[in-house]
């Protein structure tokens, strides 16, 4: 080795480059080649399967530090290089060119292999498809190197062709000239084709193919004008689609998919058109123009602009609350697939619905067998596809929940399988979680990184849990893992995937680690700023339920710990719910739990006028006194903390919603029916024998006094939802100042709420302290397997 200070900047040396990150499947050698020839450097560069790129370059000093310095500065925009290191030699002058040489297959041990997302279609490839000149016109799977389908293609490592769903797709002689050109924008492109050799799709009905080709697409669309319902398949799954400017179309839609009050997403051709009915940031823009192609929420505007484009206007306001009932937001993103762009080529509809084409607790439906079988009830016709959909993948969703904080309520398409990096002290620890019942996901961990699966779902049906299995057995496959160190999984014993990690456990002969809920979301909280797994902090973890160590349900507590341990400090008093789950889903229970003993029984019925308490029963004085009696008696009750409850009983006690239709109803109403107010509720707290707890009865029951004064119900929504984060925040603070820590954490799925978040944030920083939100783990319980992991891994290292 020598020393390349040293050495004349005009004199003849070797280089050897070792780069790591995401530099597959992103047009990263066909960059390294592009410079080098530019450089006239000669050497190879090497693919090294799970373990980076490697580069020879010999030339002169300066044109190997030019060539560092684009690696630094320039690289594919796709890419993130995590570590680059260089060795100088001397020039062994034994190569005559620079060239790019066949991938290694060779699997590391110790690599952290890095597997590419899916990529939005790139501009380049748009203006092709959009090019009557372009063999590519109208052609809706084209892609190049740095764009298009990749992890839901692939079936091994490395990233090539033979390793992918294309291999049934071999080249035409076109395509391989490009394919094998190192200066072409499809130079080892893998999912790259053309009209001649590639995938094509077919509009169905009852059996029949209609169309096929862009003649598909097109009728497609008519067929949306006209107000049909289209299951759509693209690139990681299927969506259900229809119009935007009726509302009969979107009625139809929910109705046939049973979906009386859940918020559709849809799909927006630009920032432009968006901007006639939502309002984003300039960071929410970001965020839907990145290559991820994420959906975000998006704030409504108050008054849509009615601006025709042609014949079709913006979406009317009904159409709005259609999409998305009673909520201030909407899920929208922007085209990511090259037939997305063509819909809206064909099309002067300002957006289209974008739903998953999957009924409730189902995974979605990822190939045209089942899609024509199982969804001829929802949908009118099929537009379908012959390449195959290896790993399915929902969108991913974000909102923006304080500043320039997005944070994931699904990490799914576009940022699977990306690495979360755990401290390297864990690099030797292979670790399964398997996740909680709900909103789940599985996390892995290797080489000191931890890879999340695509979003799951519930896995409370045979079909979720056999998703949830096949997502796991890719992963560990890809990863090249072959024994696992410990499986970890949820304390509630009935899960179902509590019973399949128990069933793993055992086939396997490895040990199981059995996390607490909020103890997970405490540790996901360390993995996510990189902290040290043994660095002790507060944490605030709020949401509807979580099994706690006690046996009781928990949901709104202070924990102070690190992934190894922790104790509850403190948080909400413990309510009793009547019903289990119905406690969830009707908020007069949760009132009824809070309230029971504080206030006159007609008082309650006032405030909760014709709400339910079940599917078939409305609240009445006879109703509502069985309820009190199970409370009091303790009869198929639950003792709960549960943040969730209290939003659900403020929401019905405002009028704003009496029950959760779909997970976090009410509460999500509840903040969107919110005005930003002065009002102040002071939080009320009390010593119990699970030390000092926010009072939520007395809280309540200030939400209640106010409405009776006369107070605009919005103002005290944003009054309550801000006093319970104060609440929070002051106990943490407490906690926090009395063992000397300085970070506050804030996890659960409660963590998603914007009021919630700028009052606890705004309490830590006023005192020093510095609050720790999510960036990139879910707060909610699509975080949960992450935090799964890093217990396991640092009980198992002890």
């Amino acid at each position: 080795m020598i020393d390349s200070t040293e050495v004349h900047p005009r004199l003849t040396v070797r280089a050897e480059i070792h780069v790591t990150g995401i530099v597959q499947g992103v047009g990263f050698r066909p960059f390294i080649y592009r410079v080098a020839k530019r450089e006239s450097l000669k050497g190879y560069v090497l693919n090294l399967g799970d373990a980076g790129v490697k580069i020879i370059a010999e030339g002169n000093r300066q044109s190997i530090l030019n060539l560092i310095n684009e690696l630094n500065h320039n690289p594919p925009s796709i890419s993130r290089i995590e570590s680059l290191d260089i060795e100088w030699r001397e020039a062994e002058d034994k190569y005559s060119d620079f060239e790019i040489v066949k991938s290694s297959e060779k699997r590391s041990e110790d690599a952290a292999p890095e597997i590419p997302p899916d990529i939005a279609v790139c501009h380049n490839c748009i203006e092709e498809m959009l090019d009557p000149s372009s063999r590519w016109y109208l052609y809706p799977f084209t892609a190049c190197a740095a764009c298009g389908p990749r992890f839901s293609t692939i079936t091994d490592l490395p990233y090539d062709r033979p390793n992918t769903t294309m291999d049934e797709f071999p080249l035409c002689n076109n395509c391989n000239t490009g394919y094998t050109n190192p200066l072409n924008r499809r130079y080892h492109a893998q999912t790259t084709a053309c009209p001649k050799c590639g995938p094509t799709y077919k509009l169905v009905s009852n059996e029949k193919e209609i169309a096929r080709g862009h003649e598909a697409v097109s009728e497609t669309v008519r067929l949306l004008a006209n107000g049909s319902i289209v299951a759509i398949q693209g690139i990681t799954g299927t969506h259900l689609a229809t119009k935007t400017t009726e509302l009969e179309p979107i009625r139809k839609l929910r109705s046939r998919k049973q979906r009386r009050n859940q918020p559709f997403a849809i799909m927006t051709e630009s920032i432009e058109r968006m901007n006639q009915f939502l309002v984003p940031s300039v960071y929410e823009r970001e965020l839907l123009e990145s290559w991820r192609r994420p959906i975000v929420l998006i704030k409504k505007k108050e008054i849509p602009i009615m601006k025709n484009h042609g014949a079709i206007s913006e979406i009317p306001a009904k159409s709005l609350e259609e999409i998305a009932p009673g909520l201030d937001t909407v899920g929208v993103m922007l085209p990511y697939a090259p037939l997305h762009h063509l819909l809206f080529h064909f099309s002067q509809e300002p957006a289209f619905v974008m739903t998953s084409a999957n009924p409730s607790g189902i995974p979605m439906y990822k190939d045209p067998r089942t899609i024509l079988s199982e969804l001829t009830n929802i949908a009118d016709y099929f537009l379908v596809h012959d390449r195959e959909i290896d790993q399915r993948a929902d969108d991913s969703v974000l909102k923006v929940v304080h500043k320039e904080n997005a944070v994931f309520i699904r990490r799914s398409r576009g940022f699977v399988p990306n690495p979360i990096p755990l401290k390297k002290s864990f690099k030797e620890i292979n670790i399964l979680g398997v996740g909680p019942e709900e909103k789940a996901t599985a996390s892995i961990s290797k080489s000191g990184n931890i890879y999340m699966t695509q979003h799951i779902g519930d896995t409370n049906s045979l079909e979720s849990l056999e998703f949830l299995d096949e997502a796991i057995q890719h992963m560990i496959h890809l990863l090249g893992i072959e024994n696992l160190d410990a499986i970890a999984c949820d304390l509630h014993p009935q899960f179902l995937s509590t019973e399949y990690a128990e069933e793993q456990a055992r086939m396997n002969d490895i040990p199981l680690q059995r996390v607490q809920h909020h103890h997970a979301h405490l540790a996901s909280i360390l993995v996510d700023h990189e902290l040290e797994l043994d660095t002790r902090i507060v944490c605030i973890t709020a949401d509807g339920y979580g099994y706690g160590r006690d046996g009781s349900g928990w949901g709104g507590e202070i924990l102070l710990g690190n992934a190894l341990d922790y104790s509850r400090e403190s948080g909400l008093m413990q309510q009793v719910y009547p019903g289990g789950d119905l406690s969830a889903k009707f908020s007069t229970r949760a009132l009824l739990s809070i309230l029971h003993n504080s206030i006159p029984i007609d008082e309650i019925i006032g405030l909760v006028g014709n709400a339910r308490i079940s599917k078939n029963t409305i609240a009445t004085k006879d109703s509502i006194s069985v309820l009190i009696d199970m409370i009091e008696n303790e009869i198929n009750t639950l003792a709960s903390s549960s943040t969730g409850r209290v939003l659900d009983a403020i929401s019905l006690a405002l009028g704003v919603c009496s029950q959760n239709t779909y997970d976090g109803e009410c509460p999500m109403k509840l903040e969107a029916h919110a005005r930003e107010t002065d009002l102040k509720i002071e939080p009320v707290y009390l010593k119990t024998r699970r030390g000092r707890e926010l009072d939520t009865t007395e809280f309540l029951k200030s939400v209640v006094e106010l409405k009776k004064k006369g107070y605009d119900p919005r103002e005290i929504a944003y009054a309550a939802q801000w006093s319970l984060g104060k609440g929070f925040a002051e106990l943490a603070i407490r906690t926090a100042d009395k063992e000397d820590i300085q970070h506050i954490g804030f996890s659960g799925g409660v963590a998603l709420n914007r009021i919630l978040t700028k009052a606890i944030v705004s309490q830590i920083e006023a005192v020093g302290k510095t609050p720790l939100i999510h960036k990139k783990v879910p707060p909610g319980d699509a975080g949960v397997s992450l935090g799964q992991v890093a217990v396991a891994a640092i009980r198992e290292a002890e």
